[in-house]
């Protein structure tokens, strides 16, 4: 069985990196073979599905589509394009770091739905390639979602596991992720200077840069804007943001505070939105996508290699600086190909037990080393992460396609940079 499900998840994985089926139905292709084939029962298939991710990203898609009803996207779109006076380095810059910054005290997938349609509108509408601009938002979600507590999943999951406060991972991981920040800006100025760079010495790039904020500016003003919808909006959005803040004290899930905040602003909100409409805004291929692929990760799961994986970590040394390096490398390689959920899930009891035979001993480091590794191996592929499954699809939707090598292609080396930055962190914070 175990070279079935590694069978079928292999197949799977190059028909969705060669992208000649679509990859929602390759995924459940992938999970009903897990079935078929005996390797999960049906009912262990239902109970793999990450319902409260699937639930989660449903209640962000409704609540981002009637917010956007309201106008106060344009808004903050001609506020933008006002902001960098179109100069493309400058858009680059301030969408990068917003998105790692909310992606810090939103989670990521929500942060993404807000800003990379946006981003798209504007660069597009300036002739120039949005690529660099969406794959620098994908990065940048991911690597701002692993500074915070509710960031992204695997630092929920630890933080639940240790008891790790919101500010215990600011303050233990702010180094790295600023390390990974300033590389990031780095290398995609350096290899993307020719779409990202200023145009002030192009009188007719300039021009079309200038008709493009009037143009932004002007479709905003014939917009009818309703202050009261406008306020509702905010309101519902500030409540959601604060609800996952204090999503601990009021101990109920994110899902369960976004899909509050939808309803009720569907609700008061109906006059001016139909509910039918935002239903159909949903990205229903996403989430089928994201179902197949839990039952497909469960069904490696289940062959046990996942729980070898993390034997062998925890019996390679007696070395904390190394053991935190094998945690760091082995849950970042393998983030970009599996979902980290399951994968952080099984290595928390392994680092537990690692606890236990170092009595006396501070091995805190190991669960930094986690965190840095799930969040950010993210990065490599198309698929490492919810963020970036999301992004790809947002912007096919507006005409820009993403394929799977073109991405890997630049992130898969910059996230070996990354956790060489994370790496080194580690060795002089062991030291």
């Amino acid at each position: 069985m175990t070279y079935i499900a590694l069978g079928i998840f292999g197949i799977a994985f190059v028909l969705i990196a060669s992208e000649k089926v679509d990859k929602s139905l390759v995924a459940l292709l992938g999970a009903l073979l897990m079935v078929i084939l005996r390797i999960l029962t049906p009912e262990e298939a239902i109970e793999a599905i990450e319902f409260e991710t699937i639930l989660l990203l449903l209640a962000m898609m409704i609540l981002v589509n009637i917010a956007s009803k309201s106008g106060i996207f344009e808004w903050l779109n001609m506020k933008i394009a006002a902001l960098t006076k179109g100069n493309p380095l400058a858009i680059f810059l301030l969408f990068s770091l917003v998105t790692a910054f909310f992606s810090a005290f939103l989670d990521n997938v929500t942060t993404v739905i807000l800003i990379v349609p946006l981003t798209i509108e504007l660069v597009k509408g300036m002739g120039k390639d949005p690529k660099p601009y969406v794959f620098a938002e994908i990065i940048f979600s991911n690597i701002g979602g692993a500074l915070t507590l509710i960031g992204d999943p695997p630092n929920i999951i630890i933080g639940g596991a240790t008891g790790f406060s919101f500010l215990d991972f600011i303050l233990n991981l702010w180094m790295p992720i600023l390390g990974a920040i300033l590389l990031t800006l780095l290398v995609f100025i350096v290899f993307n200077w020719k779409k990202i760079r200023p145009i002030t010495d192009s009188l007719i790039d300039l021009t079309i840069a200038n008709i493009i904020i009037r143009k932004v500016k002007a479709k905003f003003v014939k917009k009818t804007i309703h202050k009261d919808f406008v306020i509702k909006v905010i309101f519902a959005l500030a409540a959601t943001v604060t609800g996952f803040l204090l999503q601990r004290y009021i101990e109920l899930p994110n899902y369960v505070i976004a899909f509050t905040a939808a309803i009720v602003l569907g609700l008061i909100t109906s006059k001016k939105v139909s509910i039918h409409d935002s239903f159909k805004s949903v990205e229903w291929t996403t989430l089928f996508f994201f179902a197949g692929l839990f039952v497909m990760v469960s069904g490696i799961e289940k062959t046990g290699i996942l729980e070898n994986l993390s034997e062998f970590v925890a019996h390679s040394t007696s070395n904390v600086f190394y053991l935190a390096l094998i945690v760091l490398w082995v849950s970042g390689l393998v983030s970009m190909v599996l979902d980290n959920i399951p994968f952080v899930t099984v290595m928390i009891p392994v680092i537990a037990g690692i606890q236990m035979q170092f009595p006396g001993m501070d091995v805190t480091i190991l669960w930094w080393a986690l965190s840095l590794g799930a969040c950010l191996g993210g990065n490599g592929t198309l698929i490492g992460a919810s963020a970036n499954v999301i992004s790809a699809d947002l912007a096919k939707k507006r005409g820009v396609d993403i394929s799977f090598m073109s991405y890997m292609k630049f992130s898969f080396p910059l996230t070996i940079g990354i956790l060489l930055i994370c790496s080194l962190y580690l060795f002089f914070r062991v030291g």
